[in-house]
Formats: structure tokens, sequence, C-alpha cells
């Protein structure tokens, strides 16, 4: 158990990613600041901190350890790069750790039945069949994917392929990497012989995801884009606005608007300056969803509060219900996962 009444839950990431953007930390420390309003009588001090870990696997690995062996933790979101957390997931499971992915992890983590794991996002699969189900419903016929070999785009683009049969839709190229604007170019030449009429861009790493969507659309600006949600951050959309204008992704959240959500938009438009989006969202729900869940045991025992978020029942929170599978992936209704549509260097 942790120590004291403290609701501790560190942030564990590359800190210069994390604040580049802000919106995911923003609504942590939003959240933080409600709570411990809302609940200053019942005894808890909610608390939160990042542990930057320099985008290094050594470094990773030593932050999580020192977290593990922390018995002023109760939960760490862990945002580390997926070969990072793919390690450290483990070694805070065995510290006893509540521990959250709130951008998600390899799917391959929430298929062991962990107790103390728990996916924030829908899983990379799911994402995969909701870019297959738009990309027939739009009637594409003849698809390239370029994905970038890393475990986390082998399991959406194999879901997306899986999704398409039987569809009359289907992939007629892969490429799993571009190494200069002159390959591109052969392989864009190969696309056109093919008459392919969408093209799937599933890339771990945002600068390059950009760079992958430049070079598609210097060539051709009306082809019709899929991509995954990494293309989705504010930063990035206002320094690629025109490449990025019509090319559409799945949304990370099923959110539904409520008066809860109104009144966080407010209170970020007027802490912030600027609108809430879904990262933002993301990070005060997962911190509400710890704290509430701790508030209503009356603990702040990570054992307890993993098992009550095993509960079918799920959380409530400012706009969409949260509930897990035993392993700890989100559960998701892929049917209800929107599709957004850049306009203007936002996805909507």
């Amino acid at each position: 158990m942790t120590s004291g009444r403290d609701i501790y839950i560190p942030i564990l990431a590359d800190a210069a990613w994390l604040t580049s953007d802000g919106a995911f930390i923003n609504g942590v420390q939003l959240a933080v600041e409600n709570l411990n309003s809302e609940y200053s009588g019942k005894g808890f001090t909610i608390k939160t901190a990042v542990i930057d870990d320099k985008a290094l696997y050594e470094t990773g690995v030593e932050e999580a350890t020192k977290l593990a062996e922390d018995s002023a933790v109760t939960a760490v979101f862990n945002l580390q790069n997926f070969d990072v957390s793919k390690t450290t997931a483990d070694i805070l499971a065995q510290g006893r750790k509540l521990t959250l992915f709130p951008y998600g992890a390899y799917d391959s983590i929430f298929t062991k039945d962990n107790p103390y794991l728990f996916c924030g996002v829908p899983s990379f699969s799911d994402l995969g069949r909701s870019m297959a189900g738009y990309a027939v419903d739009q009637g594409y016929k003849r698809i390239a994917v370029y994905h970038n070999g890393k475990q986390s785009q082998e399991e959406l683009v194999m879901a997306f392929e899986l999704e398409l049969l039987n569809t009359g839709t289907k992939v007629v190229d892969y490429v799993p990497s571009i190494a200069s604007e002159n390959e591109f170019d052969s392989i864009y030449s190969r696309w056109q012989a093919l008459d392919v009429d969408c093209v799937v861009i599933s890339q771990y790493g945002l600068e390059r995801a950009f760079e992958v969507l430049k070079m598609l659309r210097s060539r051709d600006k009306e082809i019709a884009v899929i991509g995954e949600p990494i293309f989705n951050r504010a930063n990035a959309l206002a320094e690629n606005i025109e490449i990025a204008e019509g090319m559409v992704v799945p949304s990370t959240l099923v959110i539904e608007k409520s008066e809860k959500l109104k009144t966080f938009e407010e209170q970020y438009r007027q802490k912030y300056g600027t609108e809430a989006d879904i990262w933002a969202v993301q990070g005060y729900d997962m911190t509400r969803l710890v704290v509430d869940t701790a508030i209503e045991l009356d603990t702040n025992d990570p054992d307890k509060i993993a098992k009550e978020l095993h509960d079918p029942k799920g959380y409530l929170g400012i706009g969409r219900h949260i509930a897990f599978t035993k392993g700890g992936a989100m559960i998701t209704d892929v049917k209800r996962l929107p599709i957004l549509i850049c306009k203007d260097g936002i996805f909507k």
C-alpha cells in the first residue's frame, strides 16, 4: 500500500515530447486541481509529477524501476516509447503499481491477464478494423499500405487487411520502409500502375509520419489518405496544415456531449487559452478514473483500485464510458469509433 493518504500518479515519459504539445499534461493538471478541491474534506492529497526518461531505453527502465520500488506511488501513467514500455510494463506490474497507458502500447501486453495493466485507448487491432470499415464505406477498392514494421503497426495493418476479407476492397501493395525521395518515386509509380485509390499510413514516430505524408502529397494532392491517430497532434498539424487537409484518422475516444464535458472544455479554455483536444480529455479522464475510484473505495492501495477497475460496470468519464477486458485492453465498439477528417488544421 502507498504511504499516508496521498494519491501520487507520476507520468513516465520523454518530457520534451510530452510538453511539446502539452494537451495531455494540461488535462492531468486540471484534473488534479479539481480533485484536490472536490475532495479536500476526504483527507486525500492528489499529486502528479513528470518523470523524464529522455527517450532513452536505459533511463526509462531505470526510472520505471525506481517507481516500482516507491511506496508513495499509487499509479503510473506510462507514455514511454513502445519498445521501452514493453519492458517497463512488467517492471511496474511486478512492483504492484497500477499502470495505465493513455497513448496505448503493444496489443500483446494486454493479452496476459496482468491485473495491474490498463490501456487507455482502443487497441491497434481495433483501430485497424475501424480504418478498414471506413475504407469499405467510402468505396475504395485498391489500397496501398505504408507501415514502418513496428509491432504496433503490424498489429494495426494485419487487422486492417483481415477486416477487408470478402468486401471487394483489398490491399494491393505493402511498403515497410522508404529510404529516400528517389525510392518513393519508384514506389509511387508502382501505385499508379496498380491503380491505387487510397493510401494507408501507419508510422510510429510523428515527424517521420508527416515526412511520408509530405512525399505523397508532393506527387498527388487528391488521393485519399487514411492515417493512424499519431497524426492528430495539434502542434504538428499547425506546421503541416496544407498536406494534412482532407486526410482522415480514427479517433481514439468515443466522446459524447455532456454537461461534464462542457464544463471541462470551458475550464480548459479559461486556464490554457486554447481549445481542449482529445488528448486533453484523455489526461483529465485517466486522472479522474484513478482518483474517483480510489476515493469511492477510501483507499490509495493499487491492488484494491486495480481490482475495481476490472468491474464490468466500468467508469463514466466526462464524455464517455470506460471499461476494460480481463487483460486490461479498453473495451471498444469499433463501429462507434469516429473517423475524423482534417479541415483547416483540425481533425473533427
